[in-house]
């Protein structure tokens, strides 16, 4: 930081100042990104509850179905009995089995899929989201630097040691319009 020295101390106020501008907006700049970061993170959390609330709804269905599944299998025996058959052979196995239990069965591991599938799906929403957050606190850090960076060679290029004009330009000291211009039509007048 020593070297920043002859350079503050031979810097214009107005270029001065405007560096104090570019330090404080690149702390805003830093402290935007890790409020951003902190946005997606709690939109994350937010993602993985709904997730969960979603799994448990799925999870309700299942149970649902797993109880209508009983009741149907339940009046298919009083049914059997009522009408004078048993149960436990014959045509109302092959109606408890095929047209209730199968049915009420594939329901149910659907509905557990289902919520599997909800959970999987939101912690990758939240992870997403996590990241996302991550990245703009990176670029909250990329950008103030960038800012610091290109204040303090503008600094240093405009207000410090060494940056008196030699008196040559870029064109290695030949000059169109200088005296020692030649012209093809030195000495002829018309």
């Amino acid at each position: 930081m020593a070297f920043m020295i002859p350079i503050i101390a031979s810097a214009s106020t107005a270029t001065l100042i405007s560096t104090g501008i570019a330090v404080a907006t690149a702390y805003s700049q830093i402290k935007q990104g890790e409020a951003t970061k902190k946005a997606y993170y709690s939109k994350a959390e937010y993602a993985r509850l709904e997730g969960r609330v979603e799994a448990v709804k799925a999870k309700e269905q299942g149970i649902k179905a797993l109880e209508a599944t009983r009741k149907a299998l339940a009046s298919v025996n009083a049914s059997a009995r009522a009408g004078g058959l048993e149960p436990t052979i014959g045509t109302p196995v092959d109606i408890g089995t095929f047209n209730v239990i199968k049915p009420g069965t594939t329901d149910f591991f659907t509905a557990r899929d289902n919520a599997k599938l909800a959970l999987s799906s939101a912690n990758a929403q939240a992870e997403d989201l996590r990241f996302a957050g991550r990245q703009a606190k990176k670029q909250g850090y990329i950008s103030a630097l960038g800012t610091l960076g290109s204040s303090f060679a503008t600094m240093a290029g405009t207000g410090g040691p060494g940056t008196t004009s030699t008196g040559m330009t870029g064109t290695g000291g030949y000059s169109p319009t200088g005296p020692y211009q030649a012209s093809a039509y030195t000495g002829y007048r018309t």
